[in-house]
């Protein structure tokens, strides 16, 4: 199998693409969604940016065998963040990953750029575990691997525990009244995480509520009095519908506590609720990702009954200097 010829993607490659995606979850996962409905959204997503942020390569046999996308996920701190995607069929050789490698990193550059403020930039990519060729690529280009990705799944107990909350909160479904406070708290409960992605106002509504797979019973806000703090979301959990799943199963997307507010098992109580709307929404599995380097939460979701999938990968980042 041989690349012939290079173009932009567009969405009518929803279908191809899943095709190729699931070839190489099949050697190599780092958990791609692999329905084209899935993927279709993947490529909305990046709306207007489509054609000059996606390269997909076309085989000698008309198949698409490779693809390649830099996605813009907001600026924080004077920091942007890009994510990096590069997916090749197993039977290409090792040069037509080099290729997107450096498609992907020219790319990176030219979206840092635009503008004119050239600031600083942080790329972000995942790599699978029993990849080894990619990730020698990868730092010999100067990525670092910065942490493990566990996949946690639990299957959704028919009757969940019941949880209560400190005295003070309140458990809210998720309001658009709270949306900017919900994504300042974000931002603070990830502050300490350099890997993290701290959206900004532009890119914030498809983090959370204008994802096309949000799950609005699952999802809910952690509400402290107002007269107690400034911003009254002291947490947070967005959940997601895993369409690639066999069976009906929700993500966990993202799960946060304010510092203040930790220690208070405010994270057991709104995983707690998310397992009883999951329950009477007919999911009957619910999955999460966390870092191997967050050992309270690793501590925290294990004793709650999730344990892995196999689906994990390897993040590594890379660091793009400001001009």
């Amino acid at each position: 199998m041989k690349i012939l010829n290079w173009i932009s993607a567009t969405l009518d490659d929803a279908v191809p693409l899943a095709d190729l995606f699931r070839e190489a979850e099949s050697s190599t996962p780092v958990g791609l969604d692999q329905r084209p409905e899935s993927v279709h959204l993947r490529l909305a997503t990046l709306g207007p940016d489509l054609a000059r942020h996606t390269l997909v390569g076309v085989a000698d046999d008309g198949a698409v065998a490779a693809y390649a996308e830099v996605a813009d996920m907001g600026e924080a701190d004077g920091v942007r963040r890009l994510r990096l995607t590069a997916v090749a069929h197993p039977e290409l050789s090792g040069d037509v990953r080099a290729e997107l490698h450096r498609w992907l990193i020219e790319r990176a550059e030219q979206l840092r750029r635009a503008g004119g403020t050239a600031p600083a930039a942080v790329l972000g990519t995942r790599c699978a575990e029993n990849d080894g060729a990619w990730r020698r690529l990868l730092i010999e280009d100067g990525f670092s691997l910065v942490r493990h990705e566990r996949d946690l799944v639990l299957a959704v107990p028919e009757l969940p525990p019941a949880v209560g909350l400190p005295p003070g909160l309140v458990l809210e479904p998720v309001d658009e009244r709270y949306e900017e406070l919900a994504r300042l708290a974000h931002n603070e409960a990830y502050a300490e995480s350099q890997a993290a992605v701290r959206p900004d106002q532009r890119t914030w509504p498809q983090h959370a509520i204008a994802h096309p797979r949000f799950l609005p019973d699952l999802s809910c806000l952690l509400l402290a009095e107002v007269d107690r703090a400034d911003n009254p979301v002291a947490a947070f959990l967005f959940a997601l519908a895993d369409e690639s799943a066999d069976e009906p199963t929700a993500v966990l997307h993202c799960l946060g506590t304010r510092a203040p507010w930790r220690r208070r098992g405010l994270a057991t109580a709104m995983i707690v609720r998310a397992l009883h709307q999951a329950r009477s929404s007919g999911f009957r599995r619910v999955r999460l990702q966390v870092s191997d380097t967050n050992h309270p939460a690793l501590a925290l979701y294990r004793g709650l009954g999730f344990a892995e999938s196999g689906r994990g990968y390897a993040v590594l980042m890379r660091q793009l200097a400001a001009e």
